[in-house]
């Protein structure tokens, strides 16, 4: 099968998988809704009763609420990813810089990954073209890569941000000094649900792909166990940058 044919035939899956997610989404949100507000009030009237009565098992009753109410809301977490994943909504797409995009989002996330032991280091085109798309999602790619990276190096580590382009496209790299991914699994990790964390949802990874396959460019992933991981995201220059 062709490269062509293979990307067609994942566009109709994602269509198809999209359908199927709207569908989804207002069969599960409205009674899971009613659910989170049922049990804030359920939660209150115990609270309540228990002021009264100084019950000596209502500490233990509030932290099956409490247990409950952390269930719901990962499970709302999981539905909201898988729609992030099959159903996005329509992006605008403007021209903007993506060397700014990629420094606020660091910026942004720099002090929770300071307190990790995680260090940013900048290597970055300066007369980078810009790039047409939405910047929204772009920075929601770069983000779950970042997070990726995080993830990777839970004793600490650094970040290499990298920008370039040439004549055709315009590339974003990301690398960390991670563990390294296995040869075995590298193919994987693009997949839907796929995961090696005890607490992943498999998803990250395969909603940077979509957002990148939809501004009409790639994801490229290197990796050697020991020696860490380096995602290159290409994408192709609009020929209207300037």
């Amino acid at each position: 099968m062709s490269d062509e044919s293979k990307e067609n035939e994942f566009r109709d899956r994602m269509t198809t998988l999209g359908e199927m997610a709207a569908v989804l989404a207002h069969e599960i949100k409205n009674p899971m809704n009613s659910i989170i507000i049922n049990m804030e009030v359920l939660k209150g009237a115990v609270q309540d009763m228990a002021s009264k009565t100084q019950a000596a098992n209502s500490e233990k009753v509030l932290r099956y609420f409490e247990i409950i109410n952390d269930e719901i809301r990962r499970l709302d977490k999981v539905i909201k990813g898988f729609l992030d994943l099959a159903a996005p909504p329509q992006p605008t797409k403007v021209l903007f810089s993506l060397n700014q995009l990629l420094q606020k989002t660091a910026e942004f996330i720099k002090e929770e990954f300071s307190k990790k032991g995680i260090s940013f280091d900048y290597r970055l085109q300066e007369d980078l073209p810009r790039l047409l798309g939405s910047s929204d999602q772009i920075r929601q790619a770069l983000l779950n890569l970042l997070i990726n990276s995080s993830q990777a190096m839970p004793d600490g580590g650094s970040i290499i941000l990298e920008t370039g382009y040439n004549e055709k496209t315009l590339y974003l790299k990301v690398q960390d000094s991670g563990g390294g991914i296995p040869e075995s699994i590298k193919a994987k990790v693009f997949s839907p649900y796929f995961t090696t964390k005890e607490k992943g949802s498999g998803l990250g990874l395969a909603i940077v792909r979509r957002i990148v396959r939809e501004h009409g460019g790639y994801v490229e992933l290197q990796s050697e166990v020991g020696k860490g991981s380096t995602f290159q995201i290409v994408f192709l220059r609009s020929g209207a940058e300037k």
